[in-house]
């Protein structure tokens, strides 16, 4: 159904948008299976010519909203709602041509499901995370592989880092792990796209904890994005680079017994959190 679509359309991807369209039935099918969307109010973003779309309207959502910015792909949707190929008419649903970093969700409780272009992934998982006013309290993410890898490493549980331990934090991970919890839920081989990719994919489920609600956001970024200007280095370097003082600097590295030489990298979520509250108070 998926590559009739794509020749019936003579549906081409657009390499400005970062577009790659998933055409295996079984995985479009599985994806849909991961959360239950009854009565739920759900956000699809870059929802193409529909493939998900078709099986979330299946499964009977509360509303749905498509942010899509291809005109193309609008005008490819709205012929299918003109020749009935979907049902829409039960449900709240409308297309919003915009940008999704510009969009605001209306809903206070909600759900993103979304095959994103692999050069926004950060930027769309920030404006969800931490941007809008409303969170969702789900994510369903296809995204490549790699980068969903880096984010499931490191979760709340502490882990004990070594010098021989060769997995490490980053802002990416960090920021995210913050405000949801995160596993692999499906991988999806690059060969079922069109045009396929050069990495393979993976989809990620993020669900909201609140657990560290109480730390100011703008501060926490503030703060992990000075730490990592330069990863590699030194954690007291980095940061007396960034104006902090040293006199609480080295007061707080005393108190939680942090070498000097420690390295961004190398600390957890729960080290930053304790870290910003001791630094705060010294």
């Amino acid at each position: 159904m998926s590559e009739n679509l794509l020749k019936k359309y003579k549906i081409k991807a657009k390499k400005s948008l970062g577009q790659n369209f998933l055409v295996n039935e079984k995985i479009v099918e599985e994806i849909s299976n991961q959360l239950d969307i009854n009565d739920k109010n759900i956000i699809e973003v870059w929802p193409g010519y529909w493939a998900l779309t078709e099986k979330l309207l299946e499964k009977n959502p509360k509303s749905l909203r498509l942010i899509e910015l291809d005109n193309d792909m609008i005008d490819i949707l709205n012929d299918r709602i003109w020749n009935n190929n979907l049902n829409i008419w039960d449900i709240d649903f409308k297309i919003k041509n915009i940008d999704v970093l510009k969009y605001f969700p209306e809903f206070k409780e909600y759900f993103v499901i979304a095959n994103i272009p692999y050069y926004i992934t950060s930027p769309i998982l920030k404006h969800f995370l931490y941007d809008v006013e409303n969170k969702p309290k789900k994510m369903l993410i296809l995204m490549q592989k790699d980068v969903g890898d880096k984010i499931v490493k490191w979760q709340l549980k502490e882990k004990d880092i070594t010098k021989k331990n060769k997995n490490k934090t980053s802002v990416l991970s960090l920021f995210i792990a913050k405000k949801a919890f995160v596993k692999e839920v499906l991988f999806v081989w690059k060969q079922n796209f069109v045009p396929a990719p050069k990495v393979e994919s993976s989809v990620l489920l993020f669900e909201n904890h609140g657990l560290y609600d109480d730390i100011d956001d703008k501060e926490f970024l503030d703060f992990i994005k000075k730490w990592f200007s330069e990863p590699r280095k030194k954690l007291v370097k980095n940061l007396l680079k960034n104006w902090l003082n040293k006199e609480k600097l080295l007061k707080t590295f005393e108190v939680l017994n942090l070498w000097e030489n420690t390295r961004a990298e190398e600390l957890t979520l729960e080290k930053w959190i304790e870290f910003i509250n001791e630094y705060k108070k010294a």
